[in-house]
């Protein structure tokens, strides 16, 4: 028992900083639930439903838009990064996500020309403005520890689902302005926590940080590390990839789920309820997501091994299938409300967005060059779901109403998305695979390092490949089997190394990489 209090003490001493950068997420993805999952902003939601035309529009016409441009900053991952290289880029998305959010209750597809034309023109600057904003925090990730990936999700997940627990309490005049303040709340917390995070490696490392991105110096270096390098295709990078666009469709598919859900759900009660018994639900939402997200963060911190993680995403999905399946009981039951049953399947959601969050910081962690292109795929899937997922269920309902036979529709697909989700499309072989793939901290040095000698020395990714196979003094033959290359291959790269970095023998080599800071 004592050993167990010590280990959760030593896991939760020093985690300001990642609080921090946890606060930061947090405070960015409340404003993605201010600004298109509650009507707060838009007027009453008791009110007899003309706000809602209007929140539909802006969040088809911004997550639309969001889908786009992190598919472009996906295919044109080293012109995203020069965009994203500079400070004033980042001060100026926070900025311009604050203004829009003033103009977005402006917009009315119903209205005249000016507020058809703000309507179109906010939300395509939301999500243009959210879209590259989130990658600041996709690059951050990528480089914490495994530690701290965990700890900043689980404080991001809480204070995203307390935020918007409170923001559906505001009266209507005051929920503008709250808004308004996240993206900057969430700069300024970023770049705190980021002043004194522990990096993958060593915040305080200056080699190969660009000194006029006006970034402070640990966050220079997690930009600078994220930097595209040429690809080159090899059997480990096809690999990686299959497990990213694993993650990218388990998120489409649970995206759709819950959104597809969620919105059946909002219109067996929320609509007539009012604002405040939403905000009941959010509250409730809140409470069950903070005991799920500290028991799986506790869990993963202080036991971290592959049975331990298939056993939390077990939980996960246990949690979005009944968040499904409670979907026909208000109908079934005509006393029963729908506000327990959306409580549990927003809280499962949360639950399992942070789950992503920790498995995409970890898989780019392992290649930090890719980590623009990869975190803007899951993150763009994690997008179109809810999309998705909203059209359907608005195709239905226009369609058939909200009777049984909708609910039951939605319900059964709802359910088939999240069961191949368990099961086939992101299964607890692909996570033990992740799992494998996050080194230890003397594993994470000794790569930093192997990384430092292949920057320095100009080393391609093909060469650096197999520079951190010599650093660890296998010979040629193991090279040869593991990396599915001839013998003659191998030994010119070999020979491009020793030249490059001016060493003569294997056992050099290794020295200079040992050496290295």
């Amino acid at each position: 028992m004592a050993n167990s209090q010590t280990n959760k003490e030593r896991v939760l001493a020093g985690a300001g900083p990642e609080l921090l950068i946890g606060l930061a997420l947090g405070a960015n993805a409340a404003w993605v639930n201010m600004a298109f999952k509650s009507l707060t902003l838009y007027g009453s939601i008791s009110s007899t439903g003309n706000s809602e035309p209007v929140l539909d529009a802006v969040y088809l016409v911004s997550i639309v838009t969001v889908c786009l441009i992190l598919v472009i900053a996906a295919v044109a991952e080293h012109r995203t990064w020069v965009i994203l290289a500079h400070f004033p880029t980042f001060v100026a998305l926070s900025l311009g996500l604050a203004v829009t959010t003033i103009f977005l209750p402006l917009g009315d597809p119903a209205g005249t020309e000016l507020h058809q034309v703000i309507l179109l023109v906010t939300g395509v600057l939301s999500g243009i403005f959210s879209g590259l904003f989130l990658l600041y925090f996709g690059m951050i990730f990528a480089q914490l520890t495994t530690r701290g990936q965990v700890i900043a999700a689980a404080t991001s997940t809480i204070f995203c689902s307390v935020l918007f627990a409170l923001f559906n309490g505001i009266p209507g005049p005051w929920a503008i302005p709250v808004a308004a303040v996240m993206p900057i709340a969430s700069s300024v917390l970023l770049l705190i926590g980021t002043r004194h995070v522990p990096l993958e490696e060593s915040a305080a490392s200056t080699d190969g940080a660009n000194p006029d991105s006006g970034f402070p110096l640990p966050f220079a270096t997690a930009i600078q590390r994220s930097k595209p390098a040429l690809a080159e295709a090899t059997p480990e990078k096809r690999a990686w990839w299959s497990l990213v666009w694993r993650i990218a469709i388990a998120s489409a598919l649970v995206g759709f789920a819950n959104e597809a859900v969620r919105t059946i759900y909002m219109q067996m009660d929320m609509v007539t309820a009012g604002q405040y018994a939403y905000a009941g639900v959010q509250a409730i939402d809140s409470l069950i997501a903070t005991v799920l997200v500290v028991a799986l963060a506790l869990v993963l911190l202080v036991r971290r091994t592959q049975q331990m993680a298939k056993d939390c995403y077990f939980v996960i999905c246990f949690a979005l299938i009944l968040g499904v399946v409670f979907l026909p009981a208000p109908f079934v039951y005509e006393r029963l409300d729908s506000f327990i049953p959306l409580a549990i399947n927003s809280a499962a959601y949360s639950v399992f967005g942070m789950f992503v969050w920790i498995l995409s910081g970890c898989i780019c962690a392992s290649r930090p060059s890719a980590t623009i292109s990869a975190f803007a795929a899951i993150r763009a899937a994690w997008a179109l779901g809810p999309l998705v997922g909203i059209i359907v269920a608005r195709t239905l309902l226009s369609s058939f109403g909200l009777s049984p036979q909708t609910t039951y529709a939605i319900s059964l697909l709802a359910l088939i998305s999240v069961v191949l989700v368990a099961t086939f499309v992101f299964s607890e072989g692909d996570l033990a695979r992740i799992m494998a793939i996050i080194p230890a901290q003397v594993q994470q040095r000794f790569r930093f390092k192997c990384e430092q000698v292949a920057k320095r020395y100009g080393l391609t990714e093909r060469e650096s490949e197999i520079l951190v196979l010599l650093a660890k003094g296998r010979n040629l033959p193991y090279i040869q089997e593991k990396l599915y290359l001839s013998k003659s291959t191998v030994s010119t790269h070999r020979q491009h190394i020793y030249e490059k970095t001016g060493v003569h023998s294997q056992q050099e080599l290794i020295n200079l990489v040992q050496e290295a800071e």
